[in-house]
């Protein structure tokens, strides 16, 4: 479907990329990965003919169509979202009743049940569902998509694997959501200089990925350790000396001195990566912070009630709930920030916390890289330890160059760097991170894993990286409906969540269909047992509830404007009409005969 041949783009003197060859096959759905700045943005806009290449060629097979969405999502103002939609795809050339259909389509598909809201006061989560309803009405062949996870919750990141999943059309996209990838990439692309053709393919997902790269990579070792003993037969010789000048020793010499170049060039794929280890006060109380039924509202609306925690050192505990649930609300409850409604939190006498919030609040303008790192002289003390600021920055990834610039002039990634270098040189008691995998690439996350395991303190973690959460959270606080519930592991309330909607949607199809929960056998009482489902259909039927409700009242508001009389003087809005609301009862009748294909199976007929 898309080739990309012999590409080369940079934009200094390094490029991002060189020599680059990668080809996009029909259905398959590719995952880029690979540090920040190692060009996977630029590649995915090359894709889309956003921008050039410096060299080398995209060819895309003819009538194929492309829908791009990026990282950001912006819109403009005083729209509805519906209207966002209509315009978008009227500049692609689209006729008005295809528009119509399609906007109200893709919209319903992306959960807007009200689609006149204007966009402005949509959170960001509303808002990445927004930029993915304008690509799918395209009804693309080839879907690009930058970081499409960001600002979704856990439920809307399952709703979209589950959404990709069904689309028949290629995708390419860039994330560092590993379970993400996982769960819908049939190819990995790891885009590296230090690879051959300054990349690394893969079939399957992350996990398949995972274990080929070690493959490539003991086989790459095994090749630089044979050039090794080669370089080092070579440098003897050199060091002997060679006493007649022929021809044939001249050109041992040149081989000789190619071979110490090739060996300098060979450095295994490694990403660029940094320790991470963050300072505790090594405090031994055994209560950093005792919450003690802690409940609040805003405006009115309760958040969480009856909340009942404590901190101690070795404490991982993650927040998880929707967005809007009062997760960082939570945090700031906790840290002293909100007072709470109800209920009252102990904290240790002079109690040390180093909070990352989500907005990235320490970035201010006006401080270079320097001075944020190291407010006071050139040296920042580290474990007992002086070490001079550019050394410092040079453990994040930072060059010389970097010191000196704005904090505000820094790219998302080399900001949450920055905020990591400097939470790292404070001593804490508690490490509060509130989603800290914003703009960090895979290596990266890696390393916070293991600063986080490794921490003594205690640690809240609020985050929708799944693997971040299942492989770091030793407790997990699970926020809903204004509620709270304690879990041992990620996995737990995973498996509650799961197990609780799809509970809720059999309980539906029992009613609708006349039957009880318990049924009587033999004189005795046992509750309905459903047989295990895959996991495509366990989420499906989870979700499907919903999605038929939310379809039938788009059949009986269709159907209200139809019976009003107001277009029946109107024959083209009425056909219009009439259209939409055949297209609406479709997927009514697709979505009840998916229940019963569900329901047939947890019953194993």
């Amino acid at each position: 479907m898309i080739s990309l041949q012999d590409a080369t783009k940079g934009y200094g003197e390094t490029p991002l990329f060189a020599d680059l060859s990668i080809v996009i096959a029909e259905g398959e759905r590719v995952a880029l990965i690979g540090s920040n700045g190692s060009g996977k943005s630029t590649l995915l806009k090359v894709l889309a003919g956003q921008i050039d290449l410096d060299s080398g060629r995209v060819n895309v097979r003819k009538g194929t169509r492309c829908a791009y969405v990026s990282q950001d999502d912006t819109f403009p103002q005083g729209v509805s979202a519906v209207e966002v939609v209509d315009a978008h795809l009227m500049g692609l050339g689209f006729e008005h009743d295809e528009v119509a259909r399609r906007s109200s389509m893709y919209l319903g598909l992306a959960g807007f049940d009200d689609v006149d809201v204007i966009v402005s006061t949509l959170s960001g989560g509303w808002r990445k569902r927004l930029s993915l309803a304008c690509a799918l009405a395209q009804e693309p062949d080839c879907l690009l998509l930058d970081e499409p996870t960001n600002h979704l919750d856990i439920e809307s990141i399952e709703w979209l694997e589950v959404l990709l999943g069904d689309l028949s059309s290629s995708i390419v996209f860039v994330s560092h959501d590993r379970y993400f990838i996982e769960r819908v990439a049939t190819r990995v692309i790891e885009i590296n200089a230090s690879y051959p053709r300054d990349h690394l393919a893969s079939e399957g997902g992350y996990a398949d990925y995972i274990e080929y790269r070690e493959q490539v990579l003991d086989q790459l070792k095994q090749q630089r350790d044979s050039l090794a003993n080669k370089v080092r037969r070579e440098v003897d010789w050199l060091r002997a000396g060679v006493k007649a000048r022929t021809t044939k020793s001249r050109a041992r010499i040149n081989e000789a001195h190619r071979l110490i170049g090739e060996l300098k060039g060979s450095s295994l794929g490694e990403r660029p990566s940094m320790e991470l280890d963050f300072s505790t006060t090594q405090r031994k109380t055994k209560e950093l912070l005792n919450a003690e039924r802690i409940g609040q509202s805003i405006n009115g609306r309760q958040l969480f009630s009856d909340v009942s925690l404590v901190l101690s050192p070795g404490t991982k505990l993650a927040i998880v709930g929707p967005n809007g649930s009062g997760k960082t609300t939570l945090v700031r409850t906790l840290l002293g920030e909100l007072p709470p409604n109800g209920g009252r939190i102990t904290r240790a006498p002079n109690l040390q916390v180093s909070f990352m919030d989500q907005a990235r609040s320490q970035i201010r303008d006006g401080l270079s890289l320097r001075e944020f790192l190291c407010p006071h002289g050139d040296s920042i003390v580290f474990q007992g330890e002086s070490i001079h600021v550019a050394a410092w920055a040079a453990r994040f990834l930072f060059s010389h160059n970097h010191l000196a610039r704005n904090l505000t002039a820094l790219s998302g990634g080399e900001k949450a760097r920055a905020i990591l270098a400097k939470s790292m040189a404070q001593q804490a008691d508690i490490l509060v991170f509130d989603e800290p995998t914003n703009d960090l690439d895979i290596g990266t996350l890696e390393n916070l894993e293991e600063g986080f395991a490794s921490f003594p303190g205690a640690l809240v973690l609020i985050s929708h990286d799944r693997y971040l959460l299942d492989r770091t959270a030793s407790k997990v606080l699970g926020l809903s409906e204004g509620g709270a519930m304690l879990f041992g592991s990620y996995a737990q309330w995973e498996t509650y969540r799961v197990d609780k909607r799809t509970s809720g949607a059999a309980r539906v199809s029992r009613s609708a269909k006349g039957e009880s929960d318990i049924e009587t056998n033999g004189g005795s009482s046992q509750t309905k047992s459903n047989k295990r489902l895959s996991y495509k259909d366990a989420r499906d039927l989870a979700m499907i509830e919903e999605l038929i409700e939310k379809a039938e009242k788009k059949v009986e508001a269709t159907q209200r404007q139809i019976d009003s009389g107001e277009f029946s003087s109107n024959a083209v809005k009425l056909t219009e009409l009439c259209e939409i609301l055949t297209g609406q009862q479709a997927e009514v009748e697709r979505l009840y005969a998916r229940w019963q294909e569900l329901e047939s199976a947890t019953k194993g007929h």
